[in-house]
Formats: structure tokens, C-alpha cells, sequence
């Protein structure tokens, strides 16, 4: 659920570029056809609601966690993370594999999860193969997410 409203605040995000503010909206809910009145009232932390989905439609990245299925600096670490990404590709394929080197490090991690819950559950389908296979927690492109319904 948290992934589909992600992804419908990216979209209205990239949409709504030239947007009306909130109080044009509110103008707008206002004026009737026929003659009615109509009156707008926010109720609760509404407000509150409004400014934060503003604020997190203008990122480009997610807090959200990943499955890191190897991370190692030996000699053979390059050759060795190339071979776990194509065994996740070929045991998981629908599941995106992201490898990445951090000096002096080769990672490779998987998956693009929202709660660590989600992660938890990619960790336990991955385990069986990945022994070491841990969660970790990183920043997620939200197109990332918009990919994924495609």
C-alpha cells in the first residue's frame, strides 16, 4: 500500500509541474453550479498531511532497505560478485540486482523494499542460497518503484 501511494505522489510530482497552490484548490471546491454554497474546512492535521506529501514528492529518493547478498575486498572479490549477481539473476529474475563498489569493497544487493518487512521476507527466499545474505538499509531512486508496475 505504502508503495502504490509512493508511486502516485512521484507521478502527481512530475504531472503537476505547473500545479495550483492549495488555496487556489480550495477557491476552486468553492464555486458552485446552480447557486449552492459550498463551504471548505480542513479537519485534523490536514495541513499538516498536505505539506509533508509536498515536501516527499519533491525527492528523489526513498529511506527503504535492500538484501545485501555479498559484500567482500579479497583479490578475487570483482570476479566473485559478478558470480553472485548472475546466480540471483538466474534464481530470482523478476527481483532487481544492483552491484556497486565502494573502495575497497564489491557489493551486490537486491531488491527495492519500503519496510523492513517487506526486506525480511526477500531475506528469507534469499537466505537458502545466500547464506550470508543480511538487510540493509539505503537510499531507493523512486523511479525505482515506478519501473517495477510497468
Amino acid at each position: 500500500m505504502k508503495r502504490i501511494v509512493l508511486i502516485i505522489m512521484a507521478l502527481m510530482a512530475v504531472v503537476t509541474v505547473g500545479a495550483q497552490n492549495i488555496d487556489s484548490f480550495r477557491a476552486q471546491l468553492a464555486q458552485s453550479q446552480g447557486g449552492a454554497k459550498v463551504e471548505v474546512r480542513e479537519h485534523g492535521d490536514a495541513p499538516a498531511a498536505v505539506a509533508s506529501a509536498t515536501t516527499q514528492t519533491q525527492r528523489s529518493h526513498v529511506r527503504g532497505f535492500r538484501v545485501g547478498i555479498f559484500y567482500d575486498n579479497s583479490q578475487d572479490a570483482r570476479v566473485r560478485a559478478a558470480q553472485a549477481e548472475q546466480l540471483f539473476r538466474a534464481s530470482f529474475p523478476s527481483i532487481p540486482v544492483y552491484k556497486d563498489y565502494r573502495n575497497p569493497y564489491f557489493i551486490v544487493a537486491v531488491g527495492n523494499c519500503l519496510t523492513q518487512e517487506e526486506a525480511t521476507i526477500l531475506w528469507g527466499r534469499v537466505k537458502t542460497i545466500f547464506p550470508k545474505a543480511h538487510i540493509t538499509r539505503t537510499e531507493i531512486p523512486i523511479a525505482a518503484f515506478a519501473r517495477k508496475i510497468e
